[in-house]
């Protein structure tokens, strides 16, 4: 049986629904086990590891 260009739509629709689902559950319950200050921490990590950290490093000014 071949599956016509409806059906594929479609099975890609419901898996990205259910990997979308699935997901946010899973963040949701990794967040709850973590807790607040690990979550923070990350924020702060992704903020620093992508440059949108606000505060300067005052490292290099001792340079």
């Amino acid at each position: 049986m071949r599956a016509n260009a409806r059906d594929r739509y479609l099975l890609f629709a419901l898996g990205a629904a259910v990997g979308s689902a699935v997901g946010l559950i899973v963040g949701a319950l990794a967040s709850f086990w973590l807790g607040e200050e690990a979550a923070d921490g990350l924020k702060r990590a992704f903020r620093h590891l992508f440059g949108r950290d606000r505060q300067p490093n005052f490292e290099l000014f001792l340079q």
